[in-house]
This record gives structure tokens, sequence and C-alpha cells, in this order.
């Protein structure tokens, strides 16, 4: 794998991070391993909602900080949607030395139970996290910017309001001028992450310009993260993500494409904006 965001080792001075679910972190986990509950949660943009993601960051870099080790590995089932949004929220905290791990659970090393399960606190006041925008940058600058919509196929063309647990009633749709790069062909046949060249090769099928702003978003700011890893090492200068994606997206009044009701009959769909791999099949 030739990406700098993945280390493919783990060396003894690391600290550890566990993006897996709770019952496993606690079944078995790599010896002295966090784990954080909050990573998995979807935030909004507004103020309130800052806090509580701006605090827990703070409360994982203070911790880092405090243990005196000398990078940050993070792991999930395999290189999946919670490490990477732990390691790009990281780095927007400054922490330069934090990255996922390569491989696939069950991962090379020591074991045990897990046992540092950490609740953070919600923070009194917030700074920005580099990196990450708001709905209101979003509002402003809509029209000027390069937009990816990191969901599925069903999500961008309003069949589904989310992938998984998708309730009834709730909208569904897409921001507009947005294109599809579907997350999960992000990964080979294999999952495992694909070869750079082939990255910048089906990102040469997008209409965009490295530099460019470009914001990805999805439904709660996770799946995003892996997306943007990638496009600043291919190359891209200004890439950000919407923190509060469609799960903040579709409560507003501001404009949405493609949009139903999930489960009540609707007419055509409009056509998808897409690039890259799928282009040709739509």
């Amino acid at each position: 794998m030739n990406w700098n965001f993945l280390k493919t080792e783990i060396e003894p001075g690391d600290f550890l991070i566990d993006c897996r679910s709770q019952s496993a972190y606690e079944e078995e986990t790599l010896e002295g391993a966090y784990y954080y509950p909050f990573i998995k949660k979807a935030f909004g943009s507004d103020p309130e909602s800052q806090k509580k993601l701006y605090g827990p960051m703070v409360a994982v870099v203070q911790e880092f900080q405090k243990s005196k080790k000398t990078r940050i590995i993070v792991f999930d089932e395999g290189m999946g949607m919670f490490s990477t949004r732990m390691v790009y929220l990281l780095r927007g905290m400054g922490i330069k030395d934090a990255y996922v791990l390569g491989q696939k659970w069950p991962v090379t090393g020591k074991k045990s139970k897990g046992e540092f399960k950490i609740e953070p606190p919600i923070a009194d006041k917030v700074k920005p996290i580099e990196g990450v925008v708001d709905k209101a940058f979003m509002e402003r600058n809509l029209t000027k910017l390069q937009i990816f919509d990191a969901r599925t196929m069903e999500e961008y063309e309003g069949r589904l309001p989310r992938l998984t647990a998708p309730e009834e009633g709730t909208l569904c749709g897409r921001l507009p001028g947005a294109f599809l790069w579907d997350w999960r062909n992000l990964y080979d046949g294999d999952a495992n992450l694909i070869e750079r060249s082939l990255f910048k090769k089906r990102l040469n099928g997008f209409p965009f310009m490295p530099e460019r702003p470009t914001v990805i978003y999805d439904y709660n700011g996770a799946r995003s993260c892996l997306l943007a890893l990638m496009l600043r090492e291919a190359g891209y200068i200004d890439v950000t993500t919407y923190q509060g994606s469609w799960f903040e997206w579709r409560k507003s009044s501001l404009p949405k494409q493609a949009v139903a009701v999930f489960g009540v009959k609707q007419g055509a769909a409009a056509a998808p904006r897409v690039g890259g791999l799928d282009r040709k099949k739509v």
C-alpha cells in the first residue's frame, strides 16, 4: 500500500485507538488500546454540536500528550470509516503523527480485554478544527465549491436517507452540484484500499481541479474523511469535510436535489452526476 496515512506495523511507542464496536473492543483488543465512543456519532455543525465534537478531540490529544508516546495508530476492522475519521480529526487538531493501521482485524500484536473506554467531556468553548467546515460556510460558498458525495448511489439518488437503519418518513436527497464518489469504490475486491495510481486515474474522470476548494460530505461526516485523506495525498490543495453532512443539511431550508421521503412513492429521480469508476455506468 502506498498511502502515507497508513502504517502497516505497530511499534512499542505507539498510542493505540480502537474504533471497532464497543462489544468487540471489550472482548479483545490490542493491549493498551483506547476506545472513544464519540467517534461513531453524527454531529451537526452548530455551536453546541461543535462543542460535543471538539471536547472529546481535546481529551484524546491530551491523553496522547500525557502518555509521552511518539505517534498515534488508529485501527478498526480494516482501514474503515471510523479509523480514518479519527486520524483526519487528529491531524486537524495538530497531531501530524496520526496514522491508520493498514491491517485487517485480527491484527498482529499482543491482545487483552479492552479497559480504557473513555467518555470525554463536552467543551465549554471551541476552536476550529483544520479541514472541517460548517453549514454556514457551505451556504456562503455553495456555488464556488467542488463537492464530492461519499455516500452510496442509493443515498445519492434519494432512495435511502442513510445506508444503515433507514427510517420511514426521513428525507432523502443530496447537496446541489455534488458529484458521487461511492465510498465503497475506494477499496478493491479484497477490501484493501486501492493503489494511489488507480485512485488518481479514477479522479481524472471528474471535472474537478486540484487547486480549487473541494468539500466532501456523506451522512454523518465519517465516510468523507477517507476520501479527504486520499485527495490530499493525490495533490488536491484545499480539501475539507462538511461536519454536519446530510444528517444536518436535510433538516435545513437550504437547497437540495433528488429530494424524496423514504417510504413514500416518488416519480423519476434526477440523473446522477458521477465520475471516475461509475461514469460509464450512467
